[in-house]
């Protein structure tokens, strides 16, 4: 177990949402220079006939006003509040193809885009596929309520395409607050939370791997001045049920007060068409409203995209295998484009490459 921190937290990353409902410096509206630099980086990807897998990041043009946002979502998701919202990016009159590479091309001047699931998806689509919740199955296919949670790369991309009639609203949290909050009102959890649990795999490990994860991911770690949160409950309650393990009293109150703390703190606001979000996954959490049921056609559901991205100099962590690697190597999940070209993921035994200025 690492070092506990036994003082609150403090700096840009720790926020709540009464103290952001006044600030609106975590939102960015895209200029005509930023549109238009996008578009013309999706044009030439095009006339090179570039796919996903293919690209790289300088197949994507930059010029200084997308040099510009790039640096300031880096700021902001790194060493800033842990996020940035953005408005205004470019869907009129462009194919899902078409949005899909704009996006990919911004995304690759982050950092190092990988894939989300069983299908090695780069850039998912998040939308209703009529999936019940379950403690076995992932839930971005369904329209209930996902709370508070973290995903299992560096950083996490959601751009809505379409959203619902009933408008849904996205849920933002710090970490730290809930670290602060565990700290004020529940320490004698805090080495429960340094411990950490094991993470079911959701179904998507190979025959010849643990479907749960071989060691405990802790729900909060402390290296070098910098806390770190891994934490999503139903990836964790997902290890209980394969286990056929329940919950004692402690790890009950655990979760409960978790969720609570961080319901309390978050910022709820709505993601319209053009809206995107960048996010940290070791100190903001993210979730959303349930919504009610849509028509079939897949063509009017409420669709997002999302990515995955490992971005350079994120932060120091006290056991890396676990709190950065260990999430991330199953199934398809982790691959980079260049490695499922190569078909590296169909390889037996096959491991990921995490490049060094990928996690510098």
């Amino acid at each position: 177990m690492s070092e506990m921190r036994m003082e609150p937290v403090t700096g840009p990353s720790v926020w709540t949402g009464a103290e952001l409902e006044n600030d609106s410096s975590w939102q960015v509206t895209l200029g005509e220079a930023e549109r238009a630099a996008l578009l013309a980086g999706m044009k030439t990807v095009q006339s090179k006939g570039l796919w996903l897998h293919q690209m790289r990041a300088e197949d994507f043009p930059l010029d200084d006003a997308l040099k510009g946002l790039v640096a300031r979502i880096r700021s902001d998701v790194r060493d800033g509040r842990g996020f940035v919202v953005l408005h205004g990016f470019p869907l009129e009159e462009l194919s899902i193809d078409e949005i899909r590479l704009a996006y990919w091309g911004l995304s690759l001047q982050l950092g190092t885009c990988v894939s989300q699931d069983s299908r090695a998806a780069l850039v998912a689509d998040v939308w209703d596929r009529g999936q019940k919740p379950s403690p076995l199955v992932r839930a971005y296919g369904s329209r209930y309520k996902a709370g508070l949670h973290v995903d299992l790369a560096d950083v996490v991309g959601l751009l809505c395409v379409r959203q619902a009639d009933s408008d849904p609203w996205t849920t933002l949290g710090s970490s730290g607050a809930v670290y602060n909050a565990f700290l004020k009102e529940h320490a004698e959890l805090l080495p429960m939370l340094y411990e950490g649990f094991p993470w079911d795999r959701r179904g998507e490990s190979r025959p010849d791997e643990n479907p749960i994860t071989e060691m405990s991911i802790p729900i909060f770690s402390y290296a070098d001045g910098q806390l770190s949160c891994r934490y999503n409950r139903a990836w964790i309650l997902g290890a209980f049920a394969r286990q056929k393990r329940e919950l004692t009293n402690a790890e009950t109150v655990l979760f409960d007060f978790f969720d609570e703390a961080a319901e309390r703190t978050q910022i709820a606001f709505p993601l319209r068409p053009g809206d995107l979000y960048f996010a940290s996954n070791y100190t903001v959490l993210h979730g959303r409203a349930g919504y009610d049921a849509e028509a079939p056609d897949l063509s009017q559901k409420r669709h997002l995209l999302r990515v995955w991205l490992n971005m350079p100099g994120m932060r120091r962590f006290a056991d890396p295998a676990s709190t950065r690697y260990g999430l991330l190597q199953h199934g398809n999940l982790g691959w980079t484009g260049a490695e499922l070209l190569a078909r590296k993921h169909l390889e037996p035994m096959a491991r990921r490459d995490f490049l060094d200025e990928a996690f510098a």
